[in-house]
């Protein structure tokens, strides 16, 4: 992997500046040709580049990531008759994530964690023995405070484990791999109602959206609306635990741990 690292990390990091530069800088109306000049990429290049990470093309992207319907739940279209069918032309779908995820009974003696490069900004990835334990983003909290501050008796090292490696890996094909991927066990730190919230987020699918309240009301009770979105905010497994899907109501994007830019920038590229 380590040889794997020296061609794709300065793509990952080019694609990443670009992807964040077209979201601040509001990149509307952009062409592959001014946005090939930008990243001094010939336009098949710079085509390519979107499809590997993204599996959709630079226009397409940007299209999406400014749609006023981007955080908008989707109503499910009646059907008129039984011999209707919907979605015969959607595109392939994309793999579901698969995690068992686990509340840490007692606290592991060992941590072990390590830093990858990504598209959407470098991450940091912990484990112990029983599971992934902190999946977060160096650019907005710095891993290893977080990691002890959660673990302060646990000893905690960088280093590269199996664990770390195979999320690592889901994560490479999180938004073009089709087939299904891996189980990751996920173990960590939680009350029984955060775990209850996470694995109704947990069952969300690609570009299918909730709000604090559709998800206090999953959970039978629509007043627990306050503490779902504490819940949502304390999710220590970025991505795989897809708390980017969960919106106002209003249909804004609303807040998020890793910023407001990365979560368009997510749902975007799901959309």
């Amino acid at each position: 992997m380590e040889s794997d690292f020296s061609y794709q990390a300065p793509r990952m990091e080019l694609l990443f500046n670009t992807l964040k530069w077209m979201i601040d800088f509001q990149q509307i109306g952009i062409t592959v040709e001014e946005l090939s000049k930008r990243l001094d990429l010939g336009e098949w290049e710079t085509q390519h580049l979107f499809q590997e990470y993204l599996r959709k093309d630079p226009i397409r992207f940007v299209q999406d990531a400014f749609s006023p319907s981007l955080a908008q739940i989707k109503q499910t279209q009646a059907q008129l008759s039984i011999f209707d069918s919907f979605g015969e032309e959607r595109e392939e779908s994309l793999s579901q994530i698969d995690l068992d995820i686990q509340i840490i009974e007692e606290t592991p003696e060992e941590i072990r964690y390590s830093i990858f490069p990504y598209f959407l900004g470098t991450v940091f990835i912990a484990s112990h023995e029983s599971g992934i334990c902190q999946l977060t983003f160096e650019d907005t909290e710095t891993g290893s405070i977080r990691l002890r501050r959660a673990f302060p008796k646990s000893t905690i090292r960088e280093e590269r484990t199996e664990l770390n490696e195979l999320a690592y890996m889901v994560l490479m094909n999180y938004f073009v791999k089709t087939e299904d991927l891996p189980v990751i066990p996920v173990s960590v730190k939680a009350t029984s109602f955060q775990l209850s919230v996470w694995n109704e987020i947990q069952d969300l699918g690609k570009s299918e959206l909730a709000t604090y309240e559709t998800l206090a009301e999953s959970l039978g009770d629509p007043a627990l609306s306050r503490a779902v979105g504490t819940a949502v905010g304390a999710n220590p497994i970025a991505l795989l635990i897809p708390c980017h899907r969960v919106v106002h109501q209003s249909g804004k994007i609303g807040r998020f741990r890793w910023g407001s830019w990365r979560k368009q920038l997510i749902l975007a590229i799901e959309k």
